[in-house]
């Protein structure tokens, strides 16, 4: 009878591998925890994509404008005035300073000095954007104000993607 016991005995085999699919509860955690950050990351992207939509249109309307006055199709006045209105449309509407909207003139031109960090506005050339953009002769210096501007809008725009 002992021998017949023994014979019945198998040979030690190893168990079958465990299958990567279903996976364990904790990966189906991971996999959702994951997916929700990226859904929270990307709303949060378009969210920011489309606070600085402003500043995006401003400079592109400056630009379309400063274009048009280097090709010579808009008076230097004209050019002064557009300027200094999508200046305005992008510090009240875009950034929500409404109360910088009666400003106008040296105080105008202050706001643009805090936003810009230098004093180009008030004793540079962004001086044409106050009460010097009514006067008559305009002189050599206006071609000193696009890259302040262009500097000015890209601040902007960098200021809208800066943490709230």
């Amino acid at each position: 009878m002992q021998a017949d016991l023994l014979a019945q005995l198998r040979d030690i085999h190893l168990p079958l591998d465990p299958q990567w699919w279903p996976p364990a509860p904790g990966w189906w955690m991971l996999a959702m925890l994951a997916l929700a950050g990226l859904v929270y990351g990307t709303w949060r992207l378009v969210m920011r994509w489309r606070r600085f939509r402003p500043a995006r249109q401003a400079q592109a309307l400056y630009l379309t404008i400063h274009t048009a006055y280097a090709e010579g199709d808009i008076a230097t006045d004209t050019y002064l005035h557009l300027t200094n209105e999508v200046l305005k449309r992008l510090v009240i509407y875009g950034i929500g300073h409404s109360d910088i909207k009666p400003d106008s003139g040296e105080r105008w031109l202050r706001y643009l000095d805090e936003r810009y960090g230098t004093t180009a506005f008030s004793e540079g050339p962004g001086r044409w954007l106050g009460n010097d953009r009514f006067r008559r002769q305009v002189d050599n210096e206006l071609d000193d104000l696009h890259p302040h501007l262009s500097r000015f809008f890209r601040q902007e725009r960098a200021a809208f993607w800066s943490l709230k």
